[in-house]
């Protein structure tokens, strides 16, 4: 993500504390993540709503830079009954740590090419006057949020990632296809909760597979489930 400035970097990791420092412009996007599939030759398509909201920040302790809050959760593709697909709100690009995506992937996809950072008048009214539907595009890349799949849903442990040009090998019959972007006024989709409820779990304790105490692998070296947490299957404003 070389065109996100360190600024614009920082301030949407601090985007509620920010708030206070935002100037005028600022846009809220609803839409709807539609992943689809084929299975056993027919189309399938799964989806959820989510909502961004974008604001530039001026006068904060780092300087001027942009602010995001993303609301929403992680698409649940069931697949006619063979197999459930998880696509999370964030990606693993290889050998890299967890990072978000469609705070950047929103805007490459509606064309805008400022980093969140940086953003111009003209890409906030890109932005608020958004419509339709188009193939989802993380600036140049051919990069996808992460898809994951449980051996048994009851057991986070059992958690394991899957590369989208896989899912057939998990899923018997199924190929994925694509992922778009459609806007929408539907409601912000809140199913995940009730489908994973250990998602809700208030016990301190890890619920992910993780190293022995002691080990230390550098994040290059350490598988999504090794990394994951509770919270990143949701936007930073759903958490």
């Amino acid at each position: 993500m070389r065109s996100l400035t360190r600024r614009g970097l920082l301030a949407s990791l601090a985007a509620v504390p920010l708030a206070g420092c935002q100037s005028g412009e600022n846009a809220k996007l609803r839409y709807r993540v539609i992943a689809s599939f084929e299975v056993d030759g027919h189309l399938f398509e799964a989806s959820t709503v989510m909502e961004i909201h974008y604001a530039r920040v001026t006068n904060s302790l780092i300087g001027a830079g942009g602010a995001t809050r993303l609301y929403g959760e992680a698409l649940i593709a069931d697949l006619n009954g063979r197999g459930t697909v998880y696509i999370l709100p964030i990606q693993h690009p290889r050998n890299a740590s967890l990072t978000q995506v469609y705070e950047y992937g929103v805007l490459s996809t509606l064309g805008i090419h400022s980093s969140v950072g940086s953003l111009t008048d003209a890409d906030f009214s890109t932005l608020r006057s958004a419509k339709g539907r188009k193939p989802f595009r993380l600036h140049k890349t051919t990069r996808l949020p992460a898809f994951i799949s449980f051996s048994d849903e009851q057991d986070p442990k059992t958690i394991f990632e899957l590369q989208p040009s896989e899912v057939g090998q998990y899923v018997s019959g199924a190929r994925f296809l694509s992922l778009d972007i459609e806007i929408t006024d539907a409601p912000v989709t809140r199913k995940l909760r009730q489908r994973l409820p250990w998602l809700n779990s208030v016990n301190a304790a890890e619920i992910f597979p993780r190293d022995p105490r002691g080990a230390r692998r550098p994040n290059s070296e350490l598988p999504l489930s090794h990394m994951i947490t509770r919270a990143r299957f949701f936007g930073d404003g759903s958490r």
